[in-house]
């Protein structure tokens, strides 16, 4: 049956623009770089899927004739983003062909068979709790930086590492992400229920996953989450989102925290350390972007070098009394951890000239990074 519905620009622009996020991966399927709306009575029902992430969204709709047809996401996000109209008008015509009206403009698009769709994976309703959106907006926020890129020779660095841990009648989640030379873990409080959340004995959510999640937690107060052998399930009134798990083991990171001892470290203004290696980072050369850290009673030195530019040098108070330390560090990991920590003061805990660095703040509470040295 041919569809004829007209929709509110803005909620449509809002859910395509969501959708043409997962179509835009290059697979091997071409049906899959297009959008299966389903209209029912009142409502249009808009999927996605890459085979790895999936996506469902319902919006409300003035609906003449029911139907169902794919259409390429991509065309139909630039024609929501270009729109000056408030309504956009679908009518489907002879050959999967579909006429879209919004304001004086008038656009005939291609479309293909619903029937050649891939299936939605189902769930278990059952097996999902109440999640306070805003601890996953948290626990990714504090994380996702870290996570390795895909050329990472190890596997399951690609992906974050979701835990939950009990501490008496405490319930905490916990997110550890990392790419080989740093490691950042967030941990948080969460309601009594979060019991009931299953997981599996590595829980690895990839890095686009990790990603969606973050998108579909913006602008909600709670959703239902449900960790089940394959796959992440989030759920709320108008939305599905579900996630394909990454299989493999995590390096154990427990023994890297382990190493550090605590009694050596040097106390700093986050935002004038921020501040201070960003202006070194416009020296060091773009590969490894070494900064040098001397530090001394009270002080810290840091200087960068370009072979093609010359150097940077700059001084801070700092608050340290322990033996001289001369130490090489990547600039951006710094950097990335500081842009998004919390608090005033933050705390380097260093060993020797060639220890990792932990870094954490009192004001950050279930906040830790560890960031590897370097050697020039």
């Amino acid at each position: 049956m041919a569809f004829h519905f007209n929709i509110a620009r803005e909620n449509f622009l809002h859910a395509i623009s969501a959708q043409q996020n997962i179509t835009s991966k290059k697979g091997t399927l071409a049906i899959l770089s297009n959008v299966l709306i389903v209209v029912e009575q009142d409502k249009v029902i808009m999927t996605c899927t890459d085979l790895e992430i999936g996506l469902k969204q319902i919006l409300p709709a003035e609906v003449m004739e029911k139907g169902r047809l794919t259409l390429p996401a991509k065309k139909l996000f630039e024609i929501a983003r270009e729109s000056n109209s408030e309504t956009i008008s679908f009518q489907e015509q002879e050959n999967n062909w579909v006429e879209i009206t919004t304001g004086s403009s008038l656009y005939k698009l291609a479309g293909m068979v619903a029937d050649e769709y891939p299936q939605f994976p189902e769930y278990d309703e059952e097996a999902m709790v109440e999640m306070d959106a805003s601890v996953m907006v948290d626990l990714i926020d504090k994380t996702i930086f870290s996570i390795a890129m895909d050329n990472e020779n190890i596997y399951s660095l690609t992906a974050a590492l979701l835990r939950r841990e009990e501490i008496g009648k405490q319930v905490f989640l916990k997110m550890i992400s990392s790419d080989g030379h740093r490691l950042t873990i967030m941990t948080k409080e969460v309601d009594e229920n979060i019991k009931d959340l299953h997981l599996n004995p590595v829980t690895l959510i990839p890095r686009r996953g990790v990603q969606e999640i973050r998108k579909f937690s913006e602008n909600k107060d709670t959703f239902r989450f449900g960790i089940e052998k394959k796959q992440a399930v989030l759920k709320s009134e108008d939305s599905l989102l579900i996630i394909r798990l990454m299989e493999g083991d995590f390096p154990d990171f427990q023994s890297v925290i382990d190493v550090i001892s605590r009694e050596n470290f040097i106390e700093i203004n986050r935002l004038i350390f921020l501040e201070s290696l960003k202006r070194i980072n416009l020296f060091t050369e773009d590969m490894f972007r070494a900064v040098k850290i001397e530090v001394g009673d009270n002080h810290m030195l840091l200087t960068s070098q370009n072979a093609d530019f010359g150097s940077a040098k700059d001084e801070l108070d700092v608050v340290y009394s322990g033996e001289p330390l001369s130490l090489v560090f990547n600039c951006r990991y710094f950097i990335d951890t500081l842009q998004v920590m919390e608090g005033d003061i933050v705390k380097l805990t260093i060993s020797s000239d060639e220890s990792p660095c932990l870094v954490t703040s009192e004001e950050d509470e279930g906040f830790l990074s560890i960031v590897m040295p370097m050697k020039l």
